[in-house]
């Protein structure tokens, strides 16, 4: 009889250890960079956040995608463990059991180009200005932002048309540029990432002046033991005390923002500028030494493209990055082009010839034009690197010195015959890497908490102060510089 008790209480012991080690079921929804379907399965910010946390708490995770209302729905009725990414109100506590808050949510105002624009700056002066418009508004439902009074207003169905509910950003994005809503509200950094990827991302801005901080929770089923709850409570502690959810948050929004920035429009132009800066010096080494039109489309094609070429064929980019869009090869080729035949028609006219024949000027026109290439190039060397390389720390310097420098000293080394004089005497690569190491030190200490004016601005003064470095540098024509 003693036996078959001694079973029995083993037999419940390991069911219920069986229980408290079985994974936890939860939900994933599409919200990048936070919550999105990776080659490998789910993840996102959010996603590698919560894994971290769930294995520092002991449990595993099975992951199900469904909308964002759904899980909801499913973890209050206890179908589901636990999702992610929860605003904390006192409904959703009562039918659940929420953590204490992992991260923030910062909530912005999307709306179209000269659309109306409310001058509210928090959810009190949203509302007020809600209440006295006809300002039409997209939201998700289900979604709480962040205060209890606009969440009741948005959620009155006496609202109508005024309040749009929608199962995603997607959808409210779909509804902004049909003309359907004048504004939604969504994640900051989700709404810069859908935009540029949508096929009309100039038509649309955030509203510069709202902001919702959101402190985010996990929200579980009330079928999930307190102890559990508990456990994850004291592992989001630990983790946020040692560092950890901050160096996974840089990892996400330093590329994404960088990336961003990259691809804005302003960047698009600064990015042509350099190239053909970068174009236009390799012609004027040319035409210094005599080249044919050949031999002038060959340094400048080493200058525009040869940094970029080298630095990908470094880390094994594919596609190489000349060759995902035909602009940057017209580009040089057009820059020669135009320079030969102005060029040519300088020449030709008597009183234009002593000038065009003047060596100053053409030492100038190129030194400058070198300067702006070397800082625009540096600034997209490290974006790669934040993008394929770790520690940033050191492939970022590394990759924007070969992006910057490396095109002008492929272009002199043909010239040159082995003879460079920017490898020798020159302070030129040396501008790229003091540069790179400022930008990526910047992201490094700025990276879990950057935001996207923080980003634009710091690639404006690199850009800048790489110029103004070089620029200066051969001004003083100090003793060792060219």
């Amino acid at each position: 009889m003693f036996r078959l008790w001694f079973l029995a209480i083993c037999l419940c012991w390991a069911s219920g250890s069986a229980r408290a080690q079985a994974p936890l079921n939860i939900g994933s929804y599409a919200s990048a960079p936070f919550q999105s379907e990776g080659p490998n399965g789910p993840t996102g910010l959010d996603i590698e956040m919560v894994r971290a946390i769930a294995a520092r708490a002991g449990h595993g995770l099975v992951f199900t995608r469904a909308p964002y209302t759904e899980l909801m729905r499913e973890v209050a009725t206890g179908r589901r463990d636990l999702i992610s990414g929860v605003a904390w109100t006192s409904a959703r506590a009562a039918a659940g059991r929420m953590s204490v808050a992992y991260r923030q949510d910062v909530n912005v105002l999307i709306q179209r180009r000269g659309g109306l624009r409310p001058q509210a700056s928090d959810a009190t002066g949203l509302l007020a200005y809600l209440r006295v418009t006809d300002f039409r508004l997209g939201v998700i439902e289900g979604y709480s932002y962040g205060d209890p009074r606009l969440d009741a207003w948005l959620a009155d169905p006496a609202r109508g048309a005024r309040v749009r509910r929608s199962r995603d950003d997607a959808t409210n994005l779909r509804l902004l540029l049909a003309g359907e809503i004048d504004g939604f509200l969504a994640e900051r950094l989700t709404a810069a990432t859908m935009i540029a990827a949508s096929g009309d991302p100039h038509s649309v801005e955030e509203n510069g002046h709202l902001r919702l901080f959101i402190p985010l929770h996990l929200m579980f089923s009330r079928e999930v033991p307190e102890a559990t709850v508990a456990a994850f409570d004291a592992a989001i502690a630990a983790l946020a005390n040692d560092g950890t959810l901050d160096r996974i948050a840089a990892r996400f929004r330093a590329p994404v923002l960088l990336g961003l920035t990259l691809n804005s429009r302003w960047f698009f132009v600064l990015e042509v500028i350099g190239t053909l800066a970068a174009a236009l010096s390799g012609y004027l080494a040319a035409r210094a030494g005599r080249y044919s039109l050949f031999g002038a489309l060959v340094l400048a094609l080493a200058a525009a493209v040869g940094g970029g070429i080298l630095r990908d064929l470094l880390v094994a980019r594919h596609p190489l990055g000349v060759m995902q869009s035909p602009v940057y090869l017209l580009l040089v080729l057009g820059m020669v082009m135009l320079a030969y035949l102005l060029g040519r028609l300088a020449s030709a006219l008597p009183r234009l010839a002593p000038f065009a024949r003047r060596q100053a000027w053409r030492e100038q026109a190129f030194d400058l034009a070198d300067a702006v290439g070397l800082g625009a190039f540096t600034v997209v060397g490290v974006a790669v690197a934040v993008a394929t390389a770790s520690p940033i720390w050191l492939w970022g310097p590394l990759l924007g010195a070969i992006t910057g420098a490396g095109g002008g000293i492929i272009r002199d080394i043909i010239r040159g015959g082995g003879d460079v004089p920017n490898l020798k005497t020159g302070f030129y690569g040396e501008v790229a890497v003091i540069w790179g190491i400022i930008l990526s030190a910047w992201l490094e200490w700025r990276s879990a908490v950057i935001e996207r004016e923080e980003m634009l601005l710091a690639v404006g003064i690199v850009v800048s102060g790489a110029v103004i470095t070089r620029m200066a540098l051969l001004r003083m024509r100090a003793p060792g510089l060219p």
